[in-house]
Parts: structure tokens; sequence; C-alpha cells
């Protein structure tokens, strides 16, 4: 038993080292598991014969052999098959004319955004993006997926945003820019997610209570 653990211990389970037998078993599995009766089988019968093998190894106590002839099987312990699934390898998403395409929002403002090679050319809803962002806080947040990959000066960007206000607009920008220069270039993407620019900002405003200013402020109590 001890010369299995340690075979097992020093195997290599990637992917790429599984026999075909393993790699059919496992698209086997994935395939029953989704069955509702194989659950409901997993679950019961299994376990209870189990139970009752090894209330058999217990009741079983060998004069002069050793207690590693046979295995107890305590507990199923199935193994990790998630880590064995074929993972598909990403590819950069480029349209007939070259362009990858990004989309983002936030609060009520929803952005598109195109990115082709180019010179560093960015237009927001036809205007220069200088003459759009007034502020130098939302020019900074929303060239900053670009700063991250060193894109800056390497894309033309096109964005058409739309809804909310000039921050809610800046904020929707950011994740749809993101999402476009992944698409167009995947090796951009392990930078992009560590500084967690593709997700949406789910956050809302809260809705005011009755009773209350607010949704949380109230009145204030005075005495006199």
């Amino acid at each position: 038993m001890s010369k299995i653990k340690f075979e097992d211990a020093m195997r290599d389970h990637s992917i790429g080292t599984l026999t075909p037998e393993e790699h059919q078993e496992i698209a086997l599995f994935h395939t029953m598991r989704q069955d509702p009766f194989y659950k409901h089988h997993l679950r019961t019968h299994l376990s209870k014969f189990a139970d009752n093998m090894t209330n058999a190894l217990d009741a079983y106590k060998p004069g002069n052999g050793s207690t590693d002839d046979f295995t107890k099987y305590d507990r199923i312990n199935l193994f990790d098959f998630r880590r064995t699934l074929p993972q598909k390898k990403r590819e950069s998403q480029l349209d007939s004319t070259g362009r990858a395409w990004g989309f983002g929002k936030r609060k009520a403002s929803q952005a598109i955004v195109n990115v082709r090679a180019g010179t560093g050319r960015i237009m927001v809803n036809g205007k220069p993006f200088i003459q759009y962002f007034h502020s130098p806080s939302q020019r900074y947040r929303i060239l900053k997926p670009l700063s991250v990959t060193s894109f800056t000066c390497m894309v033309d960007i096109d964005i058409m945003v739309k809804g909310g206000g000039d921050t809610g607009q800046c904020e929707a920008c950011v994740p749809a820019l993101a999402r476009a220069l992944q698409n167009f270039d995947v090796r951009s993407r392990r930078p992009l997610k560590y500084m967690k620019m593709l997700k949406n900002d789910a956050r809302r405003v809260e809705r005011k209570k009755p009773g209350l200013q607010k949704a949380r402020k109230g009145q204030v109590y005075r005495r006199r």
C-alpha cells in the first residue's frame, strides 16, 4: 500500500500525461455527473458500500497478516477531474477589418470600444478625446489600460458611449477598453486582470428610505 501511495504521489497528474483510457474515463464521468440519478446513486449507494466495506474490514483481524493487505474504503476520495479538463487556448478576436471590440457599463452609462492598429488616435462619439473629457482625472482613468499594457501610441481607439453623466461614462469606458485590448492581444489579459480592469463596477446608488433624508441619513434628535 505504501508503494502505491508513493507512486501516486510521484506521478505527474497534468493533462498531458494522462493515457487515452483516462481521458475517456474523465469524459464519461463528466457526462454522467449531470444525470440526477447518478448523483443520487453516488450519494447513497456508493457511500453505503463504503460503510459496509469499512465495517467488514474492521471486523476482519488477520492473525499474522498485515493491516496494509486490504485497502480501507473509509471515505470516497474521488479524483479531482477539474484540473485535468482541457483548457481552450485564448486567441485574439478580430473582425474582418482587423478591429477588436469591447463592451463596458457603469451606472446608467454604456460604452462600446473598438481597437485597431494605428498611431494612438482616440475618438469619443466622433469628437477628439481631449474635447469630450475635460477632467484630467477622467482622462487618466481611461488611459490607464493603455499604459498598463504599453499600447499607448500603437492603436487607434473609437469609443461610443451613451447614458449617465461624465463620471459614469468615464468609468464605463475603462472595462470596455480593457476588454477590447484583451481581444486585440491575448498577452495583455494578465496585467489587465491583475489591475482589475476587466470587470464592470456593479455598484448602484442605494434607494432612499421612507422617513429618512437619504438612504441612511436620518433626522438628528434634538431634545430642545
